[in-house]
């Protein structure tokens, strides 16, 4: 069996396969995954052309123009060409290229459709995701709550096609067990979506009972730095609270192993590759209660849950995690991220998905 992994997304301002590949390793690691056990080969639209063989997956690489996307015919060309058994999309956001897709591959080709934390179309887009979907045999959501809203729109027709897969993996590793246990991290950008201001207000509450404990706030961009900076002026957090700007990505997975627990405010994640990399080396997840996180946290059996943009809710569940066997839980964690979190984890549901309905 062959699998191709297909991205629409045109991303002109990288040129180097191999540096693209890197900064899109919590996908690609999923891809060599599943290469150990079928043929996979991988098709990116990036300013260069060319192939790269890497860790037994095939890449291939175009350059095209803006409207190629629009009308890809020749991309759709040479997928054809690569004569797939199944096709993964990354992407929610591309009906009318899975339309002109369909018409290219040979008939007996499935495809299946990854979700990115898109929420369902509108106008023409919908009308055109309705129609695509009557050939796409499936699609791969975090956790199943994610697709409601399309079903309810009637973009996807039947929940038999929502499967639940992590929609990202980390490469990064547990290599630090001595470490503080009143740590605590965040990562994100400061935005109202990630919500720092509950972060804020929560972890001030904790630390009344909890005045050892230390907060790091790891952050890029986003536009709420000022009220951060305010509320912890008047809460006077310096000394607990400490804020670290574009730190680069491969020297996260230390501050992940000098922290105990990380804490995620999100209102929405299609899956949360921060937290996702922090449980990777460990870290005990204290998170709001949406569907990628309840998911992650195996429906909070692993970590802590508490109702979004709750301040009060958030002290409560940090209470919690201020009691528990911190070495125990960690390996509890660890597990969690090795059965459905890891690279082998979601390659092997994702081909336990494919040959299911090939059976069928």
């Amino acid at each position: 069996m062959k699998v191709v992994f297909l991205s629409y997304a045109r991303v002109m301002n990288q040129s180097d396969p191999k540096t693209w590949l890197q900064k899109i390793i919590f996908y690609t690691g999923i891809a060599e995954a599943m290469a150990r056990k079928v043929k996979v080969e991988s098709v990116h639209c990036i300013d260069y052309e060319g192939t790269l063989e890497q860790h037994d997956v095939t890449y291939h690489f175009l350059r095209l123009l803006k409207l190629g996307i629009v009308f890809p015919l020749r991309l759709h060309k040479y997928v054809s060409k690569l004569d797939a058994d199944v096709v993964i999309v990354h992407g929610l956001i591309f009906p009318w290229q899975l339309i002109q897709l369909q018409n290219t591959l040979r008939k007996s080709s499935r495809i299946f459709v990854q979700h990115h934390a898109e929420k369902p179309l509108r106008f023409h887009k919908a009308f055109f995701q309705r129609y695509a979907d009557q050939r796409i045999e499936g699609y791969f959501f975090t956790e199943a709550g994610l697709a409601r809203p399309w079903i309810d729109a009637q973009q996807i027709k039947r929940n038999e096609k929502v499967h639940e897969v992590m929609e990202v993996s980390s490469s990064f590793q547990c290599t630090n067990v001595d470490r503080d246990k009143k740590r605590y991290l965040w990562v994100g950008r400061l935005d109202h979506n990630k919500d720092p201001l509950t972060l804020l207000n929560g972890f001030s509450i904790f630390l009344k009972k909890n005045p050892h404990c230390v907060l790091t706030i790891i952050f890029r961009g986003g536009t709420l730095r000022s009220e951060v900076e305010a509320i912890i002026k008047e809460e006077r957090l310096s000394g607990s609270v400490i804020l670290i700007e574009d730190v680069p990505h491969i020297e996260l997975e230390h501050h992940y192993n000098q922290s105990s627990f990380v804490i995620a405010t999100s209102h929405y994640e299609g899956s949360g590759t921060a937290v996702c990399e922090a449980m990777s080396c460990g870290c005990i997840p204290v998170l709001s209660e949406i569907p990628s996180f309840i998911f992650m946290t195996g429906r909070g059996k692993v970590g802590f849950l508490f109702e979004r943009g709750n301040a009060q809710a958030l002290a409560n569940a940090l209470e919690k995690s201020s009691f528990i066997d911190v070495e125990k839980y960690r390996e509890q964690v660890l597990q969690q991220f090795s059965k459905h979190l890891s690279h082998d984890a979601i390659a092997n549901k994702m081909l336990s998905v494919i040959n299911d309905g090939a059976d069928g």
